[in-house]
Order: structure tokens, then sequence, then C-alpha cells
């Protein structure tokens, strides 16, 4: 069974959001990739990315906020036919390596969905 691993927000202030999360629900900060500050409750993780990096890479139409969700998976592979019979928007696409996830999809109301097999740190 997949587990919901974390939550993705995008923001113009990293720094603020990082003293928001870690002072008043005692997240702690662990190590991850690319430019993202990752949090965790030891459960699910809370990753604070930057919005300037992700609009270069997504486009300018990206505003902070919730950007994505993302599960553990046991098989990204098992999950492309999948999620293409229940109606994903997209089919699973693979994610650039500087990313925690390696595979991305698009539910059918069109929100982003990260697939990661090796886990999140926590």
């Amino acid at each position: 069974m997949a587990r919901i691993r974390h939550l993705a927000i995008l923001t113009e202030d990293v720094d603020r959001l990082v003293k928001f999360y870690t002072n008043s629900f005692g997240l702690k900060i662990v190590q991850g990739v690319g430019t993202a500050t990752y949090l965790t409750d030891g459960h699910v993780n809370l990753a604070i990315i930057p919005i300037g990096p992700e609009r270069e890479i997504e486009g300018n139409q990206l505003k902070e906020g919730i950007n994505h969700f993302g599960f553990e998976v046991e098989s990204v592979e098992a999950l492309v036919p999948v999620c293409k019979q229940w109606g994903a928007a997209t089919d699973v696409k693979k994610r650039p390596p500087n990313r925690e996830a390696e595979s991305r999809v698009w539910d059918p109301d069109g929100n982003p969905i990260d697939l990661s097999q090796h886990g999140w740190p926590h």
C-alpha cells in the first residue's frame, strides 16, 4: 500500500516558513536533494521550496502555496497502467535527478502527485 510521504509548499521566503513550522509545530530539518528545505514530523515531510528556481523550470504561472503532494510506493512501474486506467490526466513521467521523487503523475483534476520508491529523508 502507498503512503502519503510529503507535501510541498512554494514560497518567496523559505526562512520565514521554516522558522514558522519548526517553532510552531516542532518539525525538524532533515537533509534532502535540490533547493528545498525539508522538514519532518517523523512520519510525513514538508518540502519548503523557493519559488524562483521552480518558475525558471516550470513557468511564471506557479503561485505560492501548496504545490503538490507525494506518495512512497512499492513500484512506480506497477502504477503506470493503474493510474491510466483510473483516469490520470497525464502519463507517469520521470522527474529530473535533482528531485527527491523519481516520478510524477497528475490526478484526474490536475493535481500533481510525486511518486517515490526510495522514500524520503526522515
